[in-house]
C-alpha cells in the first residue's frame, strides 16, 4: 500500500467525511495540523478498465463532483531564478539548479520541508471514452487562460478552468478524424492537432496529416462549433504519420500573420519546423521549413522549443533525447539511450527555460531534470525523481511544473496490476535540497488513472488551478489552500 497517499475515499452518499492519512514526514516535521474536509459529492468509478475503451459509454451531463481532502506539500518560498544572465549561473547540485535566495534561512531544511495544505478538487464529467490529454492556452489575447482537453471519443473541448464550465467543443464529425493523438497551440487563435496514429501506418482511408483548429472568441456559449473551425492540412515532407506536435510560443504584437509549428514523425523519425502564414484563424500557406538533424532511430514521442537558445528538444520511443539548433537544424546535444522506456514528455521550467524535465514510463526514476547550460550531462541528471512500483507507467502520462517553477507533478499509477491504486499525483519540490531522496507527497484527486496534468494561471490574487484528466472520464479542477 502507498502509505503517503492523500486519498479521499469514494462514498456512497453526500456529506460524508473524507478519509485522509497525513504523510509520516508531515507528522514528524511540521506542527501545522492537517485540516479535514467533507465531500459534497464523491464520484464513483464505473469500474471500466483502460482495456475496455471501445465499449465504454457514458451520458454526458452538467453534473459535477467535489472532493476536499487534506494533504501535505512543501511550502512556497521565494525563488531567485536569474533570467537575464542565465549562462553565468553555475549549476552543480539540485539545490543550485533551482536555487532559493542566498540566505541560509530561505533554503529548505529537513525541519521545514513539509507542511499541511488543503486540496479542493471539483470533478466534471467531460468524456464518453478515455480522455487523452489537456493543456492550457490563451485565446485571442484574452487575459484568462483556457484549458483544451481531447479524448478518444473524438471530441476537443475548451473549458474555462476558473468558472469550471465548458465553453466550446468539436466532435469527430467536425474534425473528420477518429480522435486526436496530440495537440498544441501555435498562435493566439490556432491549434494544431494530429490524428490517431495507426500501427504500421495502415490507415483504412486517407487522413490529413494535421487538422488546424481556428478559434474565434468569445468562446462561451458556442457549442454549435461557431467558435471552433477545423481545417485539414497535409505536410508533404514527412514519410508516414506525424506522431507529435508542439508550438513555439508567440507574441500578439509580433508575427500576427505567422505561426510556427514543430512536428515529429513515426515512420521517418524526423523532426521539422514549419513557418506558416495565417489569415485570421486559418492557415494560408507554408512559408518555410527546417529539418532537424536529430538522428533519432525510433518514433518521436515528445517535442518542445527552448526560446532563449532557440533550440528544439525531441524525445523518442527508445528513451533518447536530442537538442538541435532551430535555424540550421544542427545537432547540439544527444543523450544516447536514457531509458529502455519511451520519453513521454519534455517540459521546460516556467521560471527558467534552461531547466528541462523529461519523463519516461519506467518502474522507477520516471522524472529526470537537466540543466541545459551544462551541456546536458545525460548520465548524471541534476535531479532524478520517481516512485518505485511493480507497474510500468504510461508514456502518455503528462507531467507538469507548477507555475512557481518549484513543484513538479507526475500522474502516478500505484499498486499492482491485480490491486491497482490509481488516480494519484506524485508531488516533489525541487527547491528542497533532498527532494530526490525523500518520497514524494501523493494526492488522489480521481478514482482512476490520471493521464494529464496542467496548470491554468489566474489574474489578480487568485492561485493557479491544477487541471487533471482521468480515465474516470472527468476533468478535475484542484486548488491548494493552507
Amino acid at each position: 500500500m502507498l502509505s503517503r497517499a492523500l486519498r479521499a475515499q469514494p462514498s456512497s452518499g453526500c456529506n460524508s467525511s473524507a478519509s485522509v492519512s497525513q504523510s509520516p514526514v508531515a507528522q514528524r516535521q511540521t506542527s501545522i495540523p492537517a485540516q479535514s474536509g467533507t465531500d459534497e459529492h464523491i464520484y464513483e468509478s464505473d469500474g471500466a478498465s483502460d482495456s475496455s475503451v471501445k465499449s465504454e459509454q457514458h451520458t454526458l451531463g452538467s453534473s459535477s463532483e467535489t472532493c476536499i481532502a487534506s494533504g501535505t506539500v512543501p511550502p512556497t518560498i521565494r525563488l531567485n531564478i536569474n533570467t537575464d544572465g542565465r549562462d553565468k549561473v553555475p549549476v552543480s547540485s539540485a539545490v543550485k539548479i533551482l536555487s532559493c535566495e542566498n540566505d541560509e534561512n530561505a533554503l529548505m531544511a529537513s525541519s521545514s520541508a513539509v507542511r499541511a495544505y488543503q486540496f479542493s478538487t471539483r470533478r466534471h464529467k467531460a468524456f464518453q471514452l478515455k480522455p487523452r490529454a489537456a493543456f492550457t492556452c490563451s485565446v485571442g489575447g484574452e487575459a484568462e487562460q483556457k484549458v483544451v482537453a481531447y479524448g478518444m471519443d473524438g471530441t476537443v473541448q475548451i473549458w474555462n478552468p476558473h468558472a469550471q464550465v465548458s465553453e466550446a467543443s468539436l466532435t469527430r464529425d467536425d474534425l473528420g478524424i477518429e480522435y486526436v493523438e496530440d495537440m498544441a497551440q501555435i498562435s493566439s487563435n490556432i491549434l494544431a492537432s494530429v490524428p490517431k496514429v495507426v500501427s504500421g501506418d495502415n490507415r483504412a482511408s486517407p487522413m490529413p496529416d494535421v487538422v488546424f483548429i481556428g478559434l474565434s472568441p468569445p468562446l462561451a456559449n458556442s457549442r454549435s462549433g461557431a467558435a471552433m473551425k477545423a481545417q485539414p492540412w497535409n505536410m508533404s515532407l514527412h514519410e508516414g504519420q506525424i506522431s507529435v506536435v508542439a508550438g513555439m510560443g508567440y507574441s500578439p504584437q509580433r508575427h500576427s500573420s505567422r505561426a510556427f509549428l514543430l512536428t515529429g514523425g513515426t515512420k521517418d523519425k524526423d523532426v521539422y519546423m514549419w513557418s506558416l502564414e495565417t489569415s485570421g484563424a486559418r492557415v494560408a500557406k507554408t512559408l518555410a521549413t527546417q529539418k532537424m538533424k536529430s538522428g533519432h532511430t525510433t518514433r518521436i514521442t515528445a517535442l518542445c522549443h527552448e526560446p532563449i537558445s532557440n533550440s528544439v528538444i525531441a524525445g523518442s520511443a527508445n528513451g533518447r533525447v536530442s537538442v538541435n539548433e532551430l535555424e540550421s537544424g544542427k545537432l547540439l546535444m544527444s543523450s544516447g539511450q536514457l531509458s529502455q522506456y519511451a520519453i513521454g514528455s519534455t517540459t521546460l521550467c516556467p521560471t527558467n527555460t534552461n531547466v528541462l524535465l523529461t519523463s519516461c514510463a519506467s518502474k522507477s526514476e520516471q522524472i529526470r531534470i537537466y540543466d541545459l547550460r551544462q551541456g546536458i550531462s545525460w548520465a548524471r541528471p541534476a535531479i532524478t525523481l520517481g516512485v518505485k512500483t511493480p507497474r510500468t507507467q504510461s508514456r502518455y502520462s503528462r507531467s507538469a511544473w507548477h507555475p512557481d517553477g518549484g513543484l513538479v507533478m507526475y500522474p502516478f499509477r500505484g499498486g499492482t496490476s491485480s490491486s491497482p491504486e490509481d488516480g494519484l499525483v506524485a508531488i516533489w519540490d525541487t527547491r528542497y535540497a533532498q527532494c530526490d531522496t525523500e518520497e514524494p507527497q501523493l494526492f488522489s484527486p480521481h478514482s482512476d488513472t490520471i493521464w494529464s496534468i496542467c496548470f491554468a494561471e489566474a489574474q489578480g490574487s487568485r492561485k493557479p488551478t491544477m487541471v487533471t484528466l482521468s480515465s474516470d472520464h472527468c476533468l478535475g479542477f484542484t486548488t491548494f489552500a493552507t
